[in-house]
Order: structure tokens, then sequence, then C-alpha cells
């Protein structure tokens, strides 16, 4: 997807999980998968509504919390949704593949507030960037704006081993391989499948990765 040649640190790395998530997309899948990372002050409810879901659809993808009423602070939720095929504000050439989800803006809030309500899954700059209002002028009397979380349908010309992948944003100066070995991925031709997956996201320790999941996994 183009985008200007001066940008924060912070866009670029969402610019390049867009490029990873399918810049210049024609079609998108049914589902995708966010890892979500509970803060002191939400609870799986919550989390369902910015989402517009039953909080009790998400049983099958987080089989390690027998009942989702009690999830503790600090643990991380797989969260599901669609992942479509959207286009820039203004360029509809510049497409990528995200879920999408209306926020209603409450008085005062600005698109750094909101980004962080979603767990470090978008950012304020993302968000200016696939809105059409200006940052520094949202309006709060019921506007809703769309938030729009990066995803992956794969690509079967790596491999058509993977159908469901997980956007998962990088913590506390994790990288590609550290989350890998959560999933168990470990090995070279597997480190390999994954940089494919994730271009120019091997040394980074800011911004959104990808990972194949299957059953397994989750």
């Amino acid at each position: 997807m183009a985008l200007p040649a001066l940008l924060a640190p912070a866009l670029l790395l969402l610019a390049a999980a867009a490029s990873a998530a399918g810049g210049g997309c024609r079609s998108g899948c049914d589902l995708a998968l966010a890892s979500f990372l509970i803060a002191r002050n939400q609870n799986l409810t919550y989390i369902a509504q910015l989402f517009s879901i039953d909080y009790r659809s998400l049983a099958p993808y987080n089989p390690q919390y027998p009942n989702l009423d009690f999830i503790p602070a600090d643990a991380s939720v797989n969260v599901s949704f669609p992942c479509g095929c959207h286009s820039l504000p203004g360029a509809p050439s510049a497409t990528y593949l995200a879920g999408s989800f209306p926020y209603l803006v409450r008085s005062g809030e600005t698109y750094e507030s909101i980004a962080g309500h979603f767990s470090n899954l978008t950012t304020p700059d993302w968000l200016a960037r696939t809105n059409s209002y200006p940052a520094n002028n949202i309006p709060d009397t019921g506007v809703r704006v769309n938030v729009t979380v990066n995803c992956s349908c794969g690509d079967p010309g790596i491999s058509t081993a993977y159908g469901l992948f997980l956007t998962y944003p990088l913590r506390d100066g994790q990288t590609l391989a550290s989350v890998a070995a959560n999933y168990s991925f470990s090995s070279p031709a597997q480190m390999d499948l994954l940089r494919q997956y994730n271009p120019g996201m091997a040394t980074n320790t800011r911004g959104l990765v990808f990972i194949p999941v299957k059953g397994e996994h989750l």
C-alpha cells in the first residue's frame, strides 16, 4: 500500500504489518484471531462489546479458560473476527486486510485514547490514516470511528497448511522468534515460514506479527 516517505516509527511498523496482512488485497477470509491482553480495568464482556460479538462465542478459541466469566487481568484471550479487504479513505486502490469495528466516540476522546482500548492491536497513527476525521478534530457527539485491526488470511504461495492466523502485538521487548516459541514454532524451516508471513518483522520488538495457528495452538 502506498504510504508517505516520512512516517512516525509506530506507523511504519503498522505499515509493515498491513503489507504482511495483504496490501493490494481483493478479498478476505471468514475468520481471523487477535491476541488481546486484558487490562485491570477490563473484562471479557467489555472486550466483546468492542468487537461486537457475544463473549460466549470465544470459548472454542480459548480452551485454556474453562470458565470465560473468570479470566484474570493481565491474561491474554483470542478474539475472533472476519478478516475483510478494506481501502483507505479517498484511496480505493490502497487496500489492506483487517477487521473493522465501529467505536462510539465519547466526549474528549482522541485517537490515542481510542487505540488504548484495543490492547495495542491498533495505533493512533493507523486510526488517523483509516478514518476521515482529522486527529485534532474528532467530533464527540455520537460519532462512530472505524477501528481496524490488521489480520492475515495466509498466502497459499507460501504454505497451504495454515488457514487461520493470529494477530499478535509484540509486548515487553518480544520478537517474532520469542512469540513463535510460545506457539511451538522453533525449527529453521518453521522460522523461515514465519518470516515469509511477516516480512520486515524478524528483528522488531514493536508492532504486529501474524502467527499461523491450528487447533492445538489455541
